[in-house]
């Protein structure tokens, strides 16, 4: 596999930097971190501030990926009925977007870092910033002083004094975010749609508004400094210290402190009417993690035992939940601050019988009035249509130049369902979007993107776009649950389905046909795991399925339960799916070797609650951003209430044995290896850890993936800057939010 690795030293001068990049073949991952053979060491000249980087990782990228994946090639093959010159063209951009995919600055995921440093994105020497492929952060340097300019929607507000100005908004150390293409301009709408308002806390708040104290970077190889500038990890990886951005403000001008962080920790997390269950990824040694202030601006995390996938954590799924509340506004509906009767007469005003339920109210993301610190916050709920966010006047971060962000004035998310969605979507009816655009409209995309006036990126799949099969391993028939338990059983539907024809069919040819495991662009791939019972091979699968007792058949040639009765297999899954007709496509691969097989689609509610209660044969969902698989361990073993295949195990391991029944041996031992990833700081350890889950996991094969490697393709108005060609998309990363949506801009000329 080609790959390149890059070297980056100071001068003499503090003002100087020296990048040297490896570039041969390594014989394992290079994500990995394992040393190359025939290796061509290049040395770039030494040049001021981070002229060299720029050039340095796109090599590296360009190299890593092609290598890596061959995605070029299998594109190419799948595209051949499209004709010469489209491949040749296509193979063109291609590589021109690999070359130019991504600026990287190393930020260590979970070393630490010593008090009082700042990471190394953080002691860039001022400078212009340069044309590059995606974003980069940095500080905001004294001595530039506090000149900032605003969006001209702000200027009328100050002038009115409705609002400060601008220097006394923005923080005394904002964030600054250097755009990939251009500083600005301002203004615009951004046109998102949504399936429904249901969809919006997750599509929206959770994605394009998302903030935590750090975040991920665009490829997801870095954690970068956000809400907190830094930080630092002491005491073997058990205390996290984290230094706020002092003047920062709620979208109401109150101050955000320690205090808020606080009130979430004592009167949020700790009281068991808004928190029955405390969250597991907080628990270590059987006891909930420590907060404590240290002064107004630093923060200090401990916990019982070492805790070496924190910061991973908190960089992506889980960091929005601790920032989220301001004490200043959320006290006056909170028994500790406001007498317990008067809630109770407010709660039944609106409707609620407890005090906790109108506190949940007040938070919702459909409040207006509920502070954030996000870059839109919402101005126009539900019902109203379109919904409607609007820029924050207190929001702390700034662009190169020092403007403040966000560029874009609103976002706006129109309610629809799936397919009317993708025909407005292919009119050019949105301004950048990849969630809800369906993989059977991408035909209809690349014919309409001159006349819609939008441009379709490929980005990078992290895992979501992968579909695995749940057998319910905890069914409530014995007789069924005893199939699904065997190994043979899971073997042979697993042979029964033809992966090339849903590639060919769902996907065009675009994907790749493999278990639901880490793509080989993972640090954690496993090509053993990846290839392991994906051959069609319906000969095989029946001689499996006679050995585990179904030799019998009825008149229909259906086979026959190991008690006589006739065995009959159902998919269920969402209506909210995506690929229907692939399900519907297993279903009849089921049904060829025997297992007669229907599909059902179920309301998303319904299909949840049935799921919850045991009651499906098999269910099928998308994948949980396996690029980082130690991040949502879902399909590896029973970890969280997406482990739709064993809940009854799930249940025993987020109870700690008090609920549920106790997981087999096998996952018993998935669980035992990932508390020891979840100990270690070291990533190479980690990994090392995980590979052996993944390899019980292909001994054991609890959940059947079919076909993935796809690409995250997004609808991009030719309007919009600062878009990147190239991104890693998945939901651990909250992504879009990894790009930086804030410094989105819309340039209508």
């Amino acid at each position: 596999m080609l790959c390149a690795s890059l070297w980056i030293t100071k001068g003499s001068d503090d003002n100087t930097y020296k990048a040297e990049y490896n570039l041969g073949t390594k014989t394992t991952n290079a994500a990995a971190g394992k040393s190359s053979t025939e290796v061509h060491r290049l040395e770039s000249p030494t040049v001021h501030g981070v002229e060299f980087a720029f050039v340095a990782s796109t090599v590296t990228l360009f190299f890593a990926q092609v290598g890596a994946g061959g995605q070029v090639m299998r594109l190419v093959r799948s595209l051949s009925r499209a004709g010469l010159k489209f491949c040749l063209v296509l193979i063109a951009l291609l590589a021109a977007t690999q070359i130019i995919a991504r600026l990287s600055w190393s930020l260590p995921e979970s070393g630490p870092f010593p008090a009082g440093a700042l990471p190394l994105s953080a002691r860039v020497p001022w400078q212009s910033p340069q044309v590059s492929a995606v974003h980069c952060v940095t500080e905001w340097a004294v001595e530039r002083g506090r000149r900032f300019r605003q969006a001209p929607m702000l200027e009328a507000r100050v002038q009115s004094r409705e609002l400060p100005a601008v220097e006394d908004r923005v923080p005394e150390n904002p964030l600054v975010i250097i755009p990939p293409e251009q500083c600005g301009p301002y203004g615009g709408t951004w046109e998102r749609l949504a399936t429904s308002p249901g969809d919006i806390p997750n599509g929206i708040v959770g994605r394009v508004c998302y903030e935590g104290l750090t975040r991920y970077g665009p490829m997801g190889d870095e954690i970068l400094p956000n809400v907190a500038e830094r930080w630092a990890v002491e005491d073997d990886g058990r205390s996290f210290t984290f230094w706020l951005r002092r003047g920062m403000h709620w979208s109401d001008g109150a101050p955000f402190t320690v205090d808020d962080i606080l009130f979430w920790y004592e009167d949020v997390l700790q009281n068991s009417e808004l928190t029955p269950t405390l969250p597991n990824y907080l628990v270590r040694g059987g006891e909930l993690m420590k907060v404590e202030k240290v002064d107004d601006f630093t923060v200090r995390f401990r916990f019982k035992e070492p805790y070496g996938i924190f910061l991973k954590l908190i960089a992506g799924r889980y960091g929005d939940y601790m920032i989220q509340y301001s004490a200043r506004y959320m006290r006056q509906f909170h028994p500790r601050y406001t007498p317990l009767a008067e809630l109770e007469k407010q709660a039944k005003q609106k409707r609620f019988d407890f005090w906790y339920q109108l506190f949940a109210n007040r938070h919702d993301w459909t409040n207006p009035d509920a502070p954030r610190l996000t870059a839109w916050v919402l101005k126009r709920p539900p019902p109203a249509a379109p919904i409607v966010f609007e820029r924050n006047p207190y929001y702390w971060k700034v662009d190169s130049e020092g403007n403040q962000l966000p560029y874009i004035d609103r976002v706006s998310v129109g309610i629809f369902d799936l397919e009317t969605l993708n025909l407005k979507a292919s009119n050019g009816e949105v301004g950048m979007q990849g969630r809800n655009i369906a993989f059977s409209s991408y035909p209809l995309f690349m014919e309409n993107r001159e006349r819609g006036g939008f441009r379709v990126l490929n980005w990078l799949d992290g895992g979501d776009a992968m579909n695995a099969l749940c057998l319910n391993l905890n069914h409530k028939d014995p007789v069924v649950r005893g199939l699904m338990q065997d190994f043979r059983f899971r073997v042979a539907l697993s042979l029964a389905i033809n992966r090339d024809e849903l590639n060919q069919v769902c996907y065009f040819g675009l994907g790749q046909p493999r278990q639901a495991c880490p793509s080989p662009s993972s640090a954690y791939y496993s090509a053993e795991y990846e290839k392991a019972y994906i051959e069609y091979d319906p000969g095989e699968a029946n001689r499996l399925l006679d050995e585990v007792g179904l030799e019998r058949r009825d008149s229909h040639d259906f086979r026959l339960r190991p008690d006589g009765q006739p065995l009959r297999l159902t998919i269920e899954t969402s209506s909210a799916m995506v690929y229907p007709q692939l399900i519907q496509l297993v279903a009849d691969h089921w049904t060829a070797v025997g297992v007669k097989t229907e599909m059902r689609l179920l309301a998303r509610d319904l299909w949840q609650r049935r799921v919850d209660a045991l009651l499906h044969d098999v269910t099928v969902w998308t994948g949980a951003g396996e690029y980082i698989p130690i991040l949502d361990p879902r399909y590896f073993f029973p970890h969280n209430i997406g482990s739709y295949y064993a809940l009854n195990y799930m249940r025993w391991y987020t109870s700690g044995g008090k609920r549920g029944e106790q997981p087999l041996p096998d996952m018993l031992r998935c669980i035992d290896l990932y508390r020891q990833i979840e100990a270690t700081p070291d990533d190479a350890e980690q990994v090392r850890l995980f590979k052996q889950i993944l390899d019980i996991d292909r001994k054991n094969l609890w959940v059947i993936g079919l076909v993935g490697e796809l690409p995250a393709f997004h609808i991009v108005k030719n309007t919009f800057r600062n878009v990147p060609e190239n991104a890693v998309f998945t939901f651990v990363f909250r992504s879009p939010c990894n790009t930086a949506p804030e410094c989105f801009a819309i340039e209508e000329n």
